[in-house]
C-alpha cells in the first residue's frame, strides 16, 4: 500500500503565507489524517500509486487535494464563518469555515475518475422487478410468456 504522497513542504508551496514551525508540525500529523481519510472514501488511490508505472498526473492530484484539505484547516483552525465588530465585518467562505478535515465529493470525484468501478452507471430496479432474461433463452415463438 503506497504511503501518503504528501509533504509539508508540499503544504507549505501552496499556502499563501509562510507556515510557522508548529503549523508544519501538526500539518504532518494532518496530511496523514487526510490520506486515511481519502484512503477510506476512495480505496483505489493506493492501487493507482502502486501501480507501475506511476501516473504522474495523478499523484500530483492526490497531493494536490491533500494540501486542500490540511489547508482548509489551517487556514481557519476555529472554523469561523463571520466576524464583526462595530463598522467591521469579515466572512468566510463557508467551505473553508467548517475548519474541519474532509475530502469534499468533489474532490472523492476527481479521485475516483478512471476507476473501473466508478465509471459505469447503475441501475434503480422496481419494487416486484423479476429478471427474465433467462426465459429468452429457453422459450420459443411460440410460447405464451413472448
Amino acid at each position: 500500500m503506497a504511503t501518503s504522497p504528501a509533504t509539508p513542504s508540499d503544504l507549505s508551496n501552496r499556502s499563501l503565507r509562510t507556515l510557522t514551525s508548529q503549523e508544519l508540525n501538526v500539518a504532518e500529523t494532518l496530511l496523514g489524517d487526510a490520506w486515511n481519510i481519502l484512503l477510506s472514501r476512495v480505496p483505489s488511490v493506493s492501487t493507482r500509486l502502486d501501480a507501475t508505472p506511476v501516473d504522474a498526473v495523478f499523484r500530483a492530484l492526490v497531493i494536490q487535494i491533500q494540501c486542500a484539505m490540511v489547508l482548509r484547516v489551517l487556514n481557519n483552525p476555529e472554523g469561523k464563518l463571520e466576524e464583526a465588530g462595530d463598522d467591521y465585518r469579515y466572512r468566510l467562505d463557508a467551505a473553508v469555515s467548517t475548519g474541519a478535515l474532509y475530502l469534499s465529493d468533489s474532490e472523492a470525484g476527481l479521485l475516483s475518475a478512471g476507476d473501473a468501478s466508478s465509471d459505469t452507471a447503475f441501475t434503480i430496479k422496481p419494487a416486484g422487478f423479476i429478471d427474465r432474461t433467462w426465459e429468452s433463452q429457453w422459450l420459443t415463438v411460440g410460447s405464451r410468456y413472448l
